[in-house]
């Protein structure tokens, strides 16, 4: 086995794992007990997303999803955080 062979190998487990992990957050995203734990769990499969696209941009050579992975980084980033100020300032009934 060559070692570029298992490092394709090794990136197409990590991108498995990584979308398990997803789905799992998905699931804690939309079944939450609390609107804490939905920021956090969208807030993580973003992160998730972001580093599936890095892996994937490795795997492939293309190296410009890097920059798409940045992008998305931000605009997560800022949707987080207008979730966060949006929610905060709900007042609870």
């Amino acid at each position: 086995m060559s070692y570029q062979m298992l490092v394709t190998s090794l990136l197409g487990f990590c991108l498995a794992v990584l979308a398990a992990c997803t789905l799992a957050c998905l699931f804690r995203a939309i079944k939450g007990p609390a609107v804490g734990d939905r920021l956090v769990a969208v807030n993580m499969t973003g992160t998730e997303v972001i580093a599936m696209i890095c892996i994937i941009a490795v795997r492939s050579g293309e190296y410009g999803f890097a920059d798409i992975a940045l992008i998305y980084a931000m605009f997560s980033f800022l949707a987080i955080a207008i979730l966060t100020k949006f929610l905060k300032g709900r007042k609870k009934h």
